[in-house]
């Protein structure tokens, strides 16, 4: 990876954790005064009680009992021209006029017969509410479904993105320091190159290598990759027979041992170096 790359990713995973870090409460995170505002607006948003609140759950009862009532004491009496809104509310619960026989079959009627004698009519069908209550349900919620406004929605989604996302960002910066080496050929191996790219994890640094041009050694025969410090100090990392998709392991740091060689070995019971190396490269922390 090229230096400005670097340099490049490891400031914006800066200012991305810093976000993460000012959202979640820090007071000594340092921002721009855009970014600030911002992140105060949706901390604020976030902080208003009614995005998580519910509406009671007697409130459909209560409104279904109030229209029952309002209707009860308007059927049968005249509606104000004043609420007309009422007045079609009781138009659509009443029931349908009654025909009343009389001796000349002239008249129709739609409460009560008043002839003495005659028997008393049948009770009015049962009042239907259902449009009456989506007819008032509709007016007292002004029209729409009682619903979360959407961009309360959106802001706690973006939340947790954002928490998501700093996660990441911690786990592959701060608790992933990283080190990239790019391997040289000698003259043991001309026209050989790899690289290694290098994660500090919890039982040392894993190393996963790449290297082409480097004929596969068996039978006895094998690379070996080392660590080395200033003073020439080798501390190995791991063997290996074909350089394709090598994992490594070492265990110290490479800060300190910061050049990575190759060498070809052989199983004769010697551990020390072979001094014949294939590959060499020094490690830059990106």
């Amino acid at each position: 990876m090229a230096p400005d790359n670097g340099r490049h990713n490891a400031e914006k995973n800066s200012t991305d954790r810093a976000r993460v870090e000012y959202l979640a409460g820090e007071s000594d995170v340092e921002l721009d005064d855009a970014d600030q505002a911002e992140l105060d607006e949706l901390r604020a948003l976030l902080a208003d009680p009614t995005l998580w609140s519910e509406p009671p759950a007697e409130l459909e009862d209560s409104v279904v009992a109030l229209i029952a009532a309002e209707a009860s004491a308007t059927t049968g009496s005249p509606t104000s021209s004043a609420d007309p809104s009422a007045a079609a509310d009781q138009a659509d619960s009443a029931p349908f006029p009654r025909l009343i026989p009389t001796d000349d079959r002239s008249t129709a009627e739609s409460g009560p017969s008043s002839r003495p004698g005659e028997a008393p009519a049948a009770p009015a069908a049962p009042i239907d509410l259902s449009a009456a209550r989506k007819r008032k349900q509709h007016r007292a919620d002004g029209g729409r479904r009682f619903t979360r406004p959407a961009f309360l929605i959106g802001a706690a989604a973006a939340v947790v993105a954002i928490a998501l996302s700093g996660v990441l960002i911690l786990r592959d910066t701060t608790s992933q320091p990283r080190f990239d080496v790019t391997l040289s050929a000698t003259e043991l191996a001309p026209g050989a190159s790899g690289n290694a790219v290098m994660l500090r994890e919890e039982s040392g640094w894993e190393i996963t290598l790449n290297a082409t041009g480097l004929p596969r050694r068996e039978n006895g025969e094998f690379y070996q990759a080392w660590l080395r410090d200033a003073d020439g100090v080798l501390v190995p990392i791991g063997t290996f027979n074909e350089g394709i998709d090598v994992v490594l392991w070492g265990g110290v740091n490479p800060e300190r041992f910061s050049t990575m060689t190759i060498t070809l070995e052989t199983a004769d019971g010697n551990q020390d170096s072979s001094g014949q190396r294939v590959l060499v490269g020094t490690a830059v922390e990106e």
